[in-house]
């Protein structure tokens, strides 16, 4: 998050300043004091006075979602560690926006990467990550709980992740994942900032986060819902993850969830929840705190390898056990968008247990955006190789704010989602375009799965000229939704493991990566071209 950066700048001094007076310039006034009657939309369509007696236009006041007040940019007074504004007095179109996502804990820009309020922000909530020592790691054996639950061979499971940022647009995705009513509801982990009590309670608990702003729900599955680690919710040493939201997934009754893994089996299929979180980042070499700025392989912790060779039996894949394997974990095996594959450690830890040719589907999330790979075999760095059959697909557009972007590199990846979903202005100036978030579902029906990929709609369908963005006036549907892909795989394949026997791509929305298709081998995709009409799915 380019905290570096942002550290030498507090260290260089940037200050608040004093309140600018209001004054009157052609009958035009600057008000940004008058803390009451006033709205959202006035307050953020209303000129600034600079310290040379002007109104600029292009300087509007402030407004903080949590006081309901309005302040002049800069202001002592100003109680909000990010007020939100517009671009300029007469952006009214964003304004309209902007004050209805601050209804919600947080609006996208809150996380930039380049804002320096936003900048801030994670330098302060970097700083709190001194705390002492992990949250320890539990495991099955202390529970009871072998940590594998039998499903019904018909069952349906909506997926999200990078979610839990708080803002409008997460609860867009949230809303739209309930509609299908799904059995069981699972997040792949990110809860921003740190994953501590406070956040976990607004923005995955949906508790209001004070009397004028709302908080956000995560789903609830009407089977179960669980949550997996990452590496943000260890960036508050595990504690708000293992105390506050573990305890609220699991089985519906069955007492929370027990570790941060787990198996859903059935006769034809495995669905496991990996934690490649706990050992995201090294340790400090004299104090028991994490080293967010060093980053590890995200290897496993022993007890998950036992468990996955002893209680889930993943050892048996493609041999004596015949069901698909669908990995889910926060940290991919490898990507694109990376100028390496950093995260080895877990896929190098299952290749010693799933057979080299034995194809296994594995979704991830940490890069924000939807991408789709096509089947590969054999990934990592010139001397760190791993042999591992792998569908990979990474869905980590659930919630937070995400720059479009271009391949680093250019190895396996067929298709990913890069339509930008809206501009927003910054408080220092200039914008930051962020792409759609959205999710997928998995319906498990006897030895087939169909997994589809979804973003939301603008709001009220409406579209800019481009025909992809919203616009600037409305934010996303809470009714309406996109499918950008929907693939069917089967179970049952032996020694080959899971086949894909269907394919649909929605090349209005995809953008083409690298070389090859869908095709893979021998394998026939059937490729089918379906209307899509208001929205609705096929």
């Amino acid at each position: 998050m380019k905290r570096i950066l942002v550290i030498l700048l507090l260290l260089l001094g940037v200050a608040k300043a004093d309140e600018p007076e209001q004054v009157e310039v052609d009958g035009v006034v600057s008000d940004c004091t008058a803390k009451s009657a006033t709205s959202c939309f006035t307050c953020v369509t209303t000129p600034q006075s600079t310290y040379f007696g002007k109104v600029m236009i292009s300087t509007p006041c402030r407004w903080c979602p949590a006081t309901q007040e309005c302040h002049a940019y800069g202001s002592l007074f100003d109680s909000c560690s990010i007020p939100i504004h517009t671009s300029d007095v007469e952006d009214t179109d964003y304004a309209n926006y902007v004050c209805e996502a601050a209804k919600y804990p947080h609006i996208a820009s809150d996380f930039s990467n380049t804002d320096i309020d936003a900048l801030e922000q994670w330098v302060i909530q970097y700083l709190d990550n001194f705390k002492g020592k992990k949250h320890a790691f539990p495991s099955y054996d202390s529970t009871g709980d072998t940590g594998v639950y039998e499903i019904p061979d018909k069952v349906s499971i909506a997926v999200a992740s990078d979610w839990g940022s708080g803002t409008i647009e997460s609860a867009a995705v949230a809303s739209l994942m309930g509609k299908h009513s799904p059995d069981h509801t699972i997040h792949m982990g990110d809860v921003y900032y740190e994953s501590l009590e406070a956040e976990i309670k607004h923005q995955v608990f949906g508790e209001k986060l004070n009397e004028y702003q709302e908080g956000v729900a995560f789903p609830r599955g009407k089977d179960g819902t669980w949550f997996l680690n990452a590496n943000h919710e260890m960036l508050s040493l595990g504690n708000g993850y293992f105390d506050t939201l573990l305890p609220a997934g699991g089985m519906e009754g069955g007492g929370g969830q027990k570790a941060s893994y787990f198996a859903l089996e059935n006769k034809h299929w495995k669905v496991i929840g990996l934690d490649t979180g706990y050992n995201a980042y090294a340790t400090f070499s004299h104090i028991d705190a994490i080293d967010e700025l060093k980053e590890t392989d995200s290897s496993m912790e022993d007890e998950l390898v036992n468990w996955l060779n002893a209680t889930a039996n993943l050892g048996e894949a493609c041999a004596e056990d015949d069901r698909g394997i669908i990995l889910l974990s926060h940290h991919q095996p490898f990507s694109d968008f990376i100028a390496d594959d950093a995260y080895l450690g877990p896929p190098e830890q299952l290749s010693k247990m799933i057979p080299a040719d034995c194809k296994v589907v594995w979704i991830t999330g940490h890069e924000h955006q939807f991408s789709m790979y096509d089947l590969t075999s054999k990934f990592g760095t010139a001397d760190r190789e791993v042999e591992l059959s792998v569908y990979h697909r990474l869905v980590g557009n659930g919630g937070f704010p995400q720059p479009p972007q271009t391949p680093s590199k250019h190895t396996t990846l067929s298709w990913y989602d890069n339509r930008v979903y809206k501009s927003f202005p910054l408080n220092q100036g200039g914008e930051e375009a962020y792409v759609y978030n959205g999710y997928f579902t998995m319906a498990l029906d006897d030895d087939k799965m169909t997994i589809e990929y979804y973003t939301f709609e603008c709001e009220s369908g409406t579209k800019s000229q481009d025909g992809k963005s919203c616009d600037r006036a409305v934010g996303p549907s809470m009714e309406e939704e996109v499918m950008l892909a929907r693939e069917v795989f089967r179970a049952g394949g032996g020694k080959a493991g899971v086949e894909i026997v269907e394919s649909w791509i929605n090349e209005d929305a995809m953008t083409k990566g690298g070389e090859g298709g869908m095709l893979q081998g021998a394998e026939k995709v059937y490729r089918q071209r379906h209307a899509f009409q208001n929205g609705q799915k096929h």
